[in-house]
């Protein structure tokens, strides 16, 4: 028998709280639940739709932080589109820590998070009790078909540029809403047709379609850009390393390097899970980070 997805979880997007970054910017965050403080951190382009489960559950023993990036979530534009990059996000993270007088935390992130996430570390270091790196790799992520330095500058200018056409960006943006990157999402490993909620991807892309050009294209030639791979081995915190084994954007030897540069970490690879594995197979996602927070004595405030 084919397994469905799973029913999501009721989970409301950010608004209640606000942070405001070195800049001034305003950044929304909620935080549910009680116990030590675990920060997320989202994917590429994305906001609420990935965590339903993951929040419902860590909410019963952790200080949840949820928020969303500068210019993500329904929030306007920065003034500075510069602004939006990975290493303004790491800092942006600090703010929302501080904010909410959490740190440390435990910080998790999820694909584009993770780049996130090591950013934070290099820039924060005190503010990051332990690491969760799911699906996601240390940066470069280009260099899978090529390390050559001009097809990441190419690339990342072409973004640029297009983020500046408006209209004919806005277009290409609306294009999200037509199913048609939910189906190359199936097709290159990115989510599991039976098993990764359709409404998670639906919401996705739907937030994707309402972006400005501007910050779609920033972040995106940032997340092209952006690498951490000197950050990995000065790492002294417990971390956890997650992967799925059928996941084509990030692959388990991403997570396999991340294990043995890093000096702290453990790896979970899940067979037959995609990018998206926290989504697919959640009890045991759960379950093997609810393991390494006891291995570490991580629930103790």
């Amino acid at each position: 028998m084919i397994a469905t997805a799973p029913a999501a979880a009721p989970f409301d997007p950010p608004g209640d709280r606000v942070a405001y970054a070195d800049d001034g910017e305003p950044l929304r965050y909620l935080v549910r639940g009680e116990g030590p403080p675990l920060l997320i951190l989202n994917g590429l382009v994305s906001t609420h739709h990935h965590w339903p489960f993951f929040v419902e559950h860590f909410r019963q023993r952790c200080e949840v932080l949820f928020w969303d990036y500068r210019g993500h979530g329904g929030a306007a534009p920065p003034q500075d589109r510069g602004s939006v990059s990975t290493e303004h996000f790491a800092d942006d993270a600090h703010a929302v820590l501080v904010a909410a007088a959490a740190a440390p935390a435990i910080v998790c992130g999820l694909s584009f998070g993770v780049q996130v996430a090591l950013e934070h570390y290099r820039r924060h270091p005190d503010d990051v009790r332990a690491l969760v790196l799911i699906c996601g790799t240390w940066g470069h992520p280009l260099d899978r078909l090529s390390t050559a330095p001009a097809l990441r500058r190419g690339l990342a200018a072409g973004l640029r540029a297009l983020g500046r056409f408006g209209p004919l960006a806005r277009l290409g943006l609306l294009v999200a809403r037509s199913g048609l990157p939910r189906e190359i999402a199936y097709l290159l490993g990115g989510a599991h047709r039976e098993l990764c909620p359709r409404a998670a991807l639906d919401g996705l892309f739907d937030h994707v379609s309402r972006l400005d050009p501007g910050v779609f294209g920033e972040i995106c030639a940032s997340y092209f850009e952006h690498t951490a791979r000197d950050v990995l081995p000065t790492i002294q915190v417990p971390t956890l390393v997650i992967a799925g084994d059928r996941d084509q954007f990030t692959p388990p030897a991403l997570g396999e390097e991340m294990q043995r540069v890093i000096p702290t970490a453990r790896l979970r690879v899940f067979p037959g899970h995609s990018h998206l594995v926290q989504l697919e197979r959640p009890d045991a996602v759960h379950a093997a980070i609810d393991e390494f927070l006891d291995d570490f004595d991580l629930r103790r405030r």
